[in-house]
């Protein structure tokens, strides 16, 4: 699997692991450099690991010559992180021809949830933007 990224995404070390128009699986594993300066994972990170895998299935719902942009994001933690693979799970609640609202859900390596989302993505007409060339999916 391919796709276009953002280059946030490589900066990360954001994976898709599926991506589809009714569900976008992300993955990133953790390091200390993404730690906020309680020594667990920023929760920034967390947002952006949220944002990437709803914009790439807005993206596959936006009209032709649209993309889909993110208004609002609400982000719920649970519970701190420091080491292993985060999973982020977004699918869409409403998907319309000025918005979508997505849902999105954050675990770590034992299946704890450590963070959920609701993103408000609006489409816009398409004017490109900064996105770099194909990458691969996952690693086997």
């Amino acid at each position: 699997m391919t796709r276009q990224t953002h280059p946030l995404d490589a900066l990360l070390g954001i994976r898709y692991e599926e991506l589809s128009a009714k569900r976008v699986i992300t993955s990133l594993v953790l390091s200390p450099r993404i730690h906020g300066p309680a020594g667990a994972v920023h929760g920034g990170v967390l947002a952006a690991l949220v944002e990437s895998a709803v914009s790439a299935g807005g993206a596959l719902n936006a009209d032709e010559g649209r993309s889909a942009v993110c208004a609002e994001t609400q982000m719920h933690h649970m519970r701190p992180v420091v080491s292993g693979t985060l999973h982020a799970c977004a699918v869409p609640v409403h998907c319309g021809f000025t918005q979508q609202l997505w849902s999105a859900e954050v675990f770590d390596e034992r299946n704890r949830l450590v963070s959920c989302a609701t993103v408000q993505l609006l489409n816009v007409p398409d004017h490109g933007g900064p996105v770099q060339e194909s990458v691969p999916g996952p690693v086997e």
